[in-house]
């Protein structure tokens, strides 16, 4: 009897323990900048000290009106290769959906749902990067406070007139 109890109760709290565990959904675009016209392109591709590539969608969408952007380190994370043929059976997202994504989760909660890749293309192949959204931080409020005073010589020159 005690062994059946055990048997049911491990099984329950395995059961248990594997619900708890996301399931992790990958999210591949492709960034092709070179096939998009110059006005028409949305991204904003640049590299940050010491070693980070940052991509961002030039979209205020975001909490704090604030830009999704994605980011990778090209010394810890390396590209990829990937064939036209393996490139074929990846399926792509699309713009909309991954501002859509970001907008619905923060920065934490993208990590645990989502494994983002980015896709770029290089010469007959692609290269993978596995990149990851920021969060988007509230900037101190500006606030200009300003008062004119009149200089002191001015103030003077009237009462002396007076």
């Amino acid at each position: 009897m005690k062994k059946i109890f055990l048997a049911v109760l491990l099984f329950c709290s395995i059961n248990a323990s594997a619900q708890k565990i996301p399931e992790t959904d990958s999210v591949y675009y492709l960034v092709d900048t070179v096939k998009t016209a110059a006005n028409d392109r949305l991204w904003d591709i640049h590299e940050e000290y010491p070693s980070f590539k940052v991509y961002t969608i030039q979209c205020p969408c975001l909490q704090y009106n604030r830009q999704p952007s994605f980011i990778y380190d090209t010394k810890q994370v390396k590209g990829r290769v990937v064939s036209k043929d393996e490139f074929k059976t990846i399926k792509l997202s699309s713009l909309v959906s991954l501002i859509v994504k970001a907008k619905q989760f923060t920065s934490d909660d993208f990590k645990g749902k989502y494994a983002i890749f980015f896709i770029e293309p290089a010469g007959r192949q692609y290269i993978l990067y596995k990149v990851r959204l920021l969060r988007p931080t509230r900037t101190r409020d500006i606030s200009i406070d300003y008062e004119n005073v009149p200089p002191p010589d001015s103030t003077e020159k009237k009462r002396q007139k007076h």
